[in-house]
């Protein structure tokens, strides 16, 4: 399963140990289809987030509400205002007349307040109150929102040219002029929109960004809790401000491989780590036994596959697993991304910026001489290539920077600076890495961090196993109370969540009567990741991120020295649980027979919605039904999910699928779980 990596490239990655007793291992395909692997997230309130409605519902033909139609040739009629209810408390409290005077003056405070009682006169709507002019911003900001509160949005200011806020009674009929004479509506009832976002083949940020440009709104405001996967079929939370239902509907046609829909109003914003973790319903393709067992007859295989794959189950759900950081926290390319982060860290900035513009040769020859494929994907890789080759070897620093496709972030703000004085800033190597933005700058030095915790995981499990011993380390429950840093000038610095963080907190090791007490388990003790608000277990494992680290092949770094003059390249640390476990007991695996690599073993939720859709009880693929917690009834075919096949059935040799279902928190790595479940594959069948 080439998917997973070899076992050769999983040791490199530390992932040497298994913590669940496999009778017989087996090998299987996975993402044969990027729609075999679906990831559903689980919010915070315990609730999986599935795609329900596309849009406002008119795409499912569900939704007829003139007033969300988002079809720019229909003309759109308006409605006569409803009348306004008279305004229950003519007056405003004392301390809002004196905040509003403070702010805006003695005269917009009065002038305010006599538009908001004049609200149902004829002329209302053409009086106005001019607050002092002011260029201080802050305290104009806390005008608006004060007239805000104290008036609830019945009046609407906006700032001139001067710096002076004008207040005027907010239009009738819902909407209200900007300065280009344009009608603009008033705010959404709540500050944002929360909606699933639907993705088929494209990571978390692709989709982001489509949707920003779409509606003309920086990615950065677009909240999210988590990436997901690329090549999956993923749900996930996401939320916007200020922003209607009908505005992000009408965009849905021009997405790629994205859709929107299940909108909803709510007054906090959806933060990174803001998620409980993730459902996966994973099919796993030509699923094959090793060794003897594969000879036997179709029927034995799926009996012994099935026997194994439940006993493997029960293990997990009971006992656990090692919480391994899976290969993806490394990279996709044939240079790990915490190989990057060990010369950071290290203190060698040029070996890492070559690193990250590191190519390959033949390729970047051919791309040069025109010789690119058509694919866009494919072609994007080849110029990269190309353009790291013109700017490492001399060739032409200047259309390298031209050369290089936009998708690679981390190589364009390194080219860019790099370049921005010409042969003057070509060695300013440390500028550079930190002219890349920080979510990839720091994922960097994570991903070296997650190195050393695996290779210190498989020590901790070939030492000690599941046994709790003296000096391994336990979380204290309060957590640690910190003064924020400050850079240089005397800010406040502003650390980014990271998806899989948790409160700071304060850890312990334990002493050798409270490891023999039976009162704590191996799902109690933690390892650090190499900080310096980190304390090491006081036995062998913390002796050896010393002896670990500071190998010329790990950076001879030092664990207890990782504070750095840059502060954008020192790491706190954190801790984390040595052991896993799914979320709920509801883990499952079905083993299936096929025939087609392209059959669907598992509906995606587009498929559910579409199923739903057609009245002819025909759909393309076989219709489903979906429970109330969003799961996947058994198909209504009599074969229980066999793939149908054209002509001769039996002369079709029978494959085998498992579709594998479970929940993990947000931290966990599903291709971690995999490998417990079916061992290492042997070497001379990995992928390199």
């Amino acid at each position: 399963m080439g998917d997973r990596g070899s076992a050769s490239h999983m040791r490199k990655l530390g992932i040497t140990q298994r913590a669940t007793p496999l009778a017989v291992p087996w090998t299987g395909d996975l993402r044969v289809r990027f729609t075999d692997f679906l990831v559903n997230e689980i919010t915070l309130d315990g609730k999986v987030a599935h795609l329900r409605t596309i849009g406002q519902g008119e795409e499912l033909e569900q939704a007829q509400k003139a007033e969300t139609e988002a079809t720019p040739p229909q003309p759109v009629k308006e409605e006569p205002a409803a009348e306004q209810p008279p305004l229950e408390n003519p007056d405003i409290a004392p301390e809002d007349s004196a905040i509003l005077a403070e702010l805006g003056g003695e005269q917009f405070a009065k002038d305010i307040v006599l538009i908001w009682k004049s609200a149902h006169e004829p002329d209302a709507a053409s009086k106005k109150a001019t607050a002092e002019s002011t260029d201080d911003r802050e305290k104009r900001g806390k005008l608006h929102q004060h007239v805000r509160r104290i008036f609830k949005s019945t009046i609407d200011t906006s700032t001139g040219l001067d710096g002076a806020i004008v207040a005027s009674l907010a239009s009738k009929k819902g909407t209200k002029r900007s300065r280009n004479g344009r009608k603009k509506e008033d705010r959404p009832p709540k500050e944002y929109l929360h909606f699933n976002l639907h993705k088929d083949n494209r990571d978390t940020m692709d989709a982001i960004n489509q949707l920003g440009r779409l509606l003309n709104v920086k990615p950065q405001f677009i909240g999210y809790a988590g990436t997901k996967d690329r090549r999956a079929s993923t749900v996930q939370r996401c939320s916007l401000r200020h922003i209607r239902p009908k505005t992000l509907s009408a965009v849905n046609g021009r997405l790629r491989g994205v859709v929107t829909g299940d909108y909803e109003y709510r007054d906090e914003r959806i933060h990174l780590g803001g998620l409980m973790g993730n459902q996966f319903v994973i099919t796993i393709k030509n699923c094959q036994l090793l060794g003897d067992a594969q000879s036997k007859p179709l029927a034995e295989r799926l009996e012994v596959l099935n026997a194994n794959c439940q006993s493997a189950v029960q293990n997990l759900s009971k006992h656990g697993w090692i919480n391994y950081f899976g290969h993806q926290r490394f990279g996709t390319h044939a240079i790990g991304t915490h190989e990057i982060g060990k010369f950071i860290l290290g203190e060698k900035y040029e070996e890492a910026v070559n690193m990250l513009l590191s190519y390959n040769e033949e390729i970047a020859n051919k791309a040069e001489t025109g010789d690119i494929p058509e694919e866009n994907s494919y072609r994007e890789e080849y110029r990269r290539h190309q353009a790291c080759m013109l700017f490492l070897t001399g060739k032409d620093p200047s259309r390298a920077e031209k050369t290089m496709p936009r998708r690679f972030g981390a190589e364009c703000s390194l080219l860019r600076h790099l370049n921005r004085a010409g042969d003057k800033s070509r060695r300013d190597f440390v500028g550079a890495l930190i002219h890349i933005t920080r979510g990839l700058r720091t994922m960097y030095l994570h991903a070296y961090q997650s190195h050393v915790w695996n290779h210190v995981a498989s020590k901790r499990w070939e030492l000690h196993g599941n046994k709790v011993v003296e000096g391994d380390l336990i979380l204290v429950e309060t957590p640690v109370a910190t003064a924020p840093e400050q850079d240089q000038d005397g800010g406040d610095v502003v650390n980014p969540v990271e998806e899989d963080s948790e409160p700071r907190v304060h850890a312990r090791p334990l002493t050798a009567e409270e490891a023999t007490s039976g009162n704590y388990t191996i799902h109690d003790v933690v390892l650090p990741s190499p900080g310096y608000d980190m304390i090491y277990p006081s036995n062998a494992i913390g002796e050896y991120y010393t002896e670990f680290m500071s190998a010329p092949e790990n950076g001879a770094l030092d664990p207890h020295k990782m504070r750095r003059i840059r502060r954008e390249f020192s790491l706190p640390g954190r801790y984390r649980k040595f052991m896993n476990k799914f979320l709920n007991d509801t883990a499952s695996v079905e083993i299936k027979t096929y025939t087609d690599d392209t059959e669907q073993m598992h509906p995606t939720d587009l498929d559910l919605l579409k199923a739903a859709k057609d009245e002819d009880g025909e759909p393309a693929r076989k219709k489903v039904k979906q429970s109330e917690d969003g799961d996947a009834a058994k198909p209504e075919d009599p074969a229980n999910g066999e793939a149908e096949t054209v002509g001769k059935a039996d002369e079709v040799e029978k494959k085998i699928a498992a579709v594998v279902k479970f929940q993990l928190g947000s931290s966990a790595y599903a291709t971690v779980t995999l490998r417990e479940l079916m061992g290492d594959p042997p070497e001379v069948t990995a992928e390199a």
